[in-house]
C-alpha cells in the first residue's frame, strides 16, 4: 500500500517560486501575443458603424480595447489553470523529495527498520526502490556483524569460564583459536561491505 499525502504544498518556497515563474511565462506569452497582433494590425484599416455613423479606424486601435480586456482575462484564467497544474506536478516531485530527506535522516541515525513508501503516481519510483534495496543490504551486512559479535561473546565467555576452573586443554585452545580465526574472517568479510576509506 502506497504512502498517501494530503498536503499539496510540501515545500512552499520551491513550489511557490516555480508557480510564479511558470505563470509569469504564461502572462509574458499573452502580452507578447497581444503586442505582435497589435503591431501587425497597425497598418490595416477597419470600418464599422458606431451610433449610426460610419467610422474608419486603424485595425490596431479598433481591436485594442478587446485585445486588452480579452488578453487580461485569458492571462488570468490561463495562469490560474497553469498554477493548478504546476501544483499537482511539483507535488509529485517535492513530495518524494521530502520523504527521501526524512528517510535518509532515519538511516543516518541508525534506524534501518522501515521501508520508504511513496505514492504510485509520484516521480522517482526507481530511486525509492534503490534506497529500499540499499537499506536491505545494510541490514544484511550489519546482521552478519552482529552474528559474529555474538559468537565472539560466547567464545570469550567460554574462555573466561574455562580459565577460572581448570587448565585449558590443548584441544580446547586449538578449537577456540580456529573458531576465533573463522569469526575474524567472517567479521572482516561483513565489514568489507562498508567502504569507509577515501
Amino acid at each position: 500500500m502506497g504512502y498517501k499525502r494530503r498536503n499539496y504544498f510540501i515545500n512552499k518556497t520551491f513550489q511557490s517560486e516555480f508557480i510564479l515563474k511558470f505563470c509569469g511565462l504564461v502572462i509574458l506569452g499573452s502580452v507578447l501575443f497581444g503586442i505582435i497582433l497589435y503591431m501587425f494590425s497597425k497598418n490595416a484599416l477597419t470600418t464599422s458603424f458606431e451610433n449610426s455613423r460610419l467610422v474608419i479606424k486603424s485595425t490596431a486601435d479598433y481591436i485594442f480595447p478587446g485585445l486588452l480586456f480579452g488578453g487580461i482575462i485569458t492571462a488570468v484564467i490561463t495562469a490560474l489553470a497553469a498554477g493548478a497544474v504546476v501544483i499537482l506536478m511539483t507535488h509529485r516531485i517535492v513530495g518524494p523529495m521530502y520523504r527521501f530527506e526524512k528517510y535518509i535522516k532515519e538511516i543516518g541515525s541508525g534506524r534501518l527498520n522501515s521501508d520508504l513508501k511513496i505514492r504510485k503516481k509520484d516521480q522517482f519510483q526507481n530511486m525509492a526502490d534503490s534506497l529500499n534495496n540499499m537499506t536491505k543490504d545494510l541490514k544484511l551486512g550489519l546482521g552478519e556483524v552482529n552474528e559474529v559479535s555474538d559468537k565472539l561473546d560466547k567464545l570469550i565467555e567460554e574462555l573466561s569460564m574455562s580459565s577460572s576452573r581448570d587448565i585449558l586443554l590443548r584441544e580446547d585452545i586449538k578449537r577456540i583459536v580456529i573458531e576465533l580465526k573463522k569469526d575474524k574472517q567472517n567479521l572482516s568479510r561483513a565489514l568489507g561491505y562498508f567502504k569507509i576509506k577515501h
